[in-house]
């Protein structure tokens, strides 16, 4: 069950356990408290596994924190903040929901989604995979009676591969229903902290009343009775439902009001007789976090497109979940109304998976899907191919963009050409394999539809991709096999870039649009070692491809100071956007610490990008790494004009406290005061996720190992300046 981690090669790391303060201690990744592990963990094998694997320092240990996500875009009375967590002793995980002030500053815990499950009859949940009938495939209830007889093959698999009896089998499906009655008793399955999973790379999503920015015709869009306006009334009192993955094997819905869990999918393409995969695995003692299941963070849109149960286009809400790590596949859920959540809706509930099966193309999907209009008139699911597609054809290891109709898929079966197309970069081969990683898309005429498409790959390469065209076959990169941008050697392009329009051009040539993204990667064993500089960059696509480093301006570091955990970068560099002759193209900064790296999105609020970069402890016996958090100009990529957040902690964002004497602004020789442009975390609060902000609060979930989860929380100054980031795509188009 996916591309897991394996630190039992490493045979020195078995020191760390003696170089402990407290040996009998696992060391936490995200959260939960730490405890003793003998009494939770199945078996002499999994308690030294998991021991080793949470003092090891490698991916499952520093790469653990999600973003954080909220119940609104706005501060409004009653707004929540909800944080996955994971606990390394027993691999158990929590979804726990924490009211926000006013302010936006964090209060008190409002409910913990483990705790909840765990006192749910096992079956009473609403629990549904992806099975078939007749030949076809059908979303069924995740019970015995009606799962395939392949689905219980796997529950069947022992430890040993042989394969166990019906009662074995059943036995196992209850456990994943949240039976605890096996656990190291009866037939000895692993025991666990909670039925709920670690829920590891995966954020939350909160999905209340309808809310997005469709018109009511035109372009596409429908009207009369079947306009969005007339939906978003319709579905304006659902209930609120918060959508996260974990890897217990399912996508969980649980209701924002209390926690309840009202919905649990488990991704048929996870089944697996392998001794290494599988849901069986997750009953195994000796079960050690090499594998991962639902991993990706799920995204969720209207859609207008005929279902399953008929062939009448109306609106649904979508959710489109992946696996990340776990799986190279993806699949989509008709989440419109919460209420009609049973079991026996099941076949209108699961509208279809798209796998490797479908199209060896596909490798394991870390890049997190858009839903969009396209200019054919059909919604679509896009997303980048990911890594390891496994396909041995011409374009086989090539980075490649997908477009998935949603309606492509409800009957079961999938077509290339009619129910879904790719969109090759003719970058890479079958020997050497790219892959695409998470696409921003963008409206640029401003009729609800998409246009352009930006993507990274694992080459270094930013391609843009020109779909406005309203023939899906003319669809193509947009400056033929060129990228847009690439930069250097081994610079990774593995997260969402954000694109906004140009902070100070407005008379550029089409599409005026600025691109701001890092570098690096942290997927996988052999990352956490790479130590070639990364940066972060600011692109400017004004129609021109085939951009590169030296067609961009390059920011200094006017400090850099990781004991007084300060850095300012130059607020004066001038980038020569007018220029007729040595025109550049935006700006980058190279990350100076050994390994530095940014792995996850940035966000834009009003002229200034924020962006978190991590810093991996390689040493043996590491327990996590550092990291800082960035704030810089999405001019220049450098220290904001005035300071923009609390530096020194006093509560208040003043110049007195947030700036400092430095020179060298512009090339000047003379000490000015300047904003600060990033603040190192404290070291014991380990590597930083992504930026989220709310109101005037930054917060960052950090990766602290003994404490449990630390959450960064900064003051930002007041800015009614809409955070362009993290929004659904049709909020990107340019004026």
């Amino acid at each position: 069950a996916g591309r897991g981690i394996d630190y039992r090669a490493d045979t020195n790391r078995g020191s760390c356990l003696y170089n402990r303060t407290d040996p009998g201690q696992a060391t936490l990744v995200t959260g939960a408290t730490s405890g003793t592990l003998t009494n939770n963990v199945s078996g002499t094998v999994a308690t030294i596994n998991a021991v080793l694997e949470a003092v090891a320092g490698g991916i499952a240990q520093s790469g653990s924190a999600a973003a954080v996500s909220f119940s609104t875009g706005s501060l409004t009375e009653g707004s929540q903040l909800y944080q996955s967590k994971f606990n390394a002793k027993d691999w158990s995980g929590d979804l726990v929901a924490y009211e926000l002030g006013s302010d936006g500053s964090l209060g008190s815990q409002a409910w913990s989604a483990a705790t909840r499950l765990d006192a749910t009859t096992p079956g009473s949940r609403v629990m549904m995979t992806l099975g078939a009938q007749r030949g076809v495939a059908v979303g069924t209830p995740f019970r015995w009676s009606a799962i395939t007889s392949i689905q219980k093959n796997d529950l069947r698999t022992e430890p040993n591969s042989s394969r166990g009896n019906v009662s074995k089998g059943t036995a196992r499906l209850e456990y994943l229903r949240g039976d605890r009655s096996n656990e190291g008793k009866g037939f000895g399955f692993r025991v666990r902290g909670s039925a709920l999973g670690d829920i590891w790379h995966s954020s939350a999503i909160y999905v209340g009343k309808p809310g997005q920015s469709w018109p009511d015709s035109g372009g596409g869009f429908p009207d009369g009775s079947n306009k969005y306006s007339v939906f978003s009334s319709t579905q304006s009192a659902r209930t609120p439902v918060v959508y996260v993955g974990a890897n217990d094997g399912f996508l969980h819905g649980f209701r924002a009001s209390d926690g309840k869990e009202v919905l649990a999918y488990a991704p048929s393409t996870l089944f697996s007789t392998s001794i290494s995969a599988g849901y069986h695995r997750l009953t195994d003692p000796n079960f050690n976090h090499n594998n991962l299941y639902v991993d990706g963070t799920p995204t969720v849109s209207d859609a207008f497109f005929a279902g399953p149960s008929t062939k009448t286009q109306t609106w649904h809400t979508v959710l489109a979940g992946t696996l990340g790590g776990g799986g190279r596949g993806l699949f989509a859920l008709d989440v419109t109304n919460p209420s009609a959540f049973r079991e026996s809706n099941a076949a209108k509930t699961v509208l279809w998976e798209f796998t490797n099966a479908t199209d060896a193309h596909l490798g394991y999907t870390y890049s997190r899907p858009t839903i969009a209009l396209m200019n054919n008139g059909r919604w679509a699911l896009i997303t980048g191919n990911g890594l390891e597609d496994t396909a041995t054809d011409s374009t086989g290891g090539d980075a490649q963009l997908f477009v998935i109709y949603l309606d492509g898929g409800v009957d079961g079966t999938w077509t290339y050409g009619t129910d879904y197309i790719r969109i090759t970069t003719g970058s890479g081969s079958t020997s050497s394999r790219n892959g695409l990683f998470s696409p921003a898309v963008v409206d640029l005429d401003r009729n609800g539809t998409a246009d352009r498409i930006y993507a990274g790959d694992l080459n270094g390469s930013l391609w843009a991709f020109d779909v406005s065209n309203s023939i899906d076959t003319k669809w193509s990169p947009a400056h033929g096999r060129q990228p847009l941008f690439t930069g250097s050697s081994g610079q990774s392009i593995t997260t969402k870039p954000t694109v906004i329009r140009h902070p100070t051009v407005s008379n550029g040539s089409a599409p005026n649009l600025m691109v701001l993204f890092g570098t690096g990667r942290f997927l996988a064993d052999g990352d956490k070692t790479r130590s070639n500089t990364q940066s972060f960059y600011g692109v400017w696509d004004n129609g021109t491809g085939a951009l590169t480093r030296s067609s961009l301006a390059s920011q200094t570091f006017l400090l850099n100071d990781s004991g007084k955990r300060a850095r300012v970068l130059d607020p004066y560099l001038k980038v020569k956007y007018e220029k007729k002759t040595g025109r550049q193209y935006g700006w980058y900064i190279d990350l100076p610490a050994k390994g530095e790296r940014v792995v996850s999105e940035a966000l834009v609020r009003g002229k200034i990008v924020y962006f978190n970069s991590i810093i991996p402890d390689v040493s043996v016996c590491a327990s996590g790494g550092s990291g800082w958090e960035m704030s810089v100009k999405t001019e220049n990529g450098g220290s904001p004009d005035a300071p923009v957040f609390d530096f020194n902690e006093d509560g208040a964002v003043t110049v007195s406290g947030d700036t400092t004497s430095v020179s060298g602004r512009g090339g000047s020789t003379g000490e000015e005061q300047t904003a600060y442009a990033g603040k190192k975390l404290e070291e014991e609060q380990g590597m930083p996720a992504g930026p989220s902000i709310i109101g005037n609060r930054r917060f960052t979930p950090a990766s602290a190992t003994d404490e449990g989860v630390e959450m960064e929380e900064t003051l930002l100054i007041t800015n009614d300046a809409t955070v362009t980031g993290r929004l659904s795509w049709e909020q990107l188009f340019p004026d």
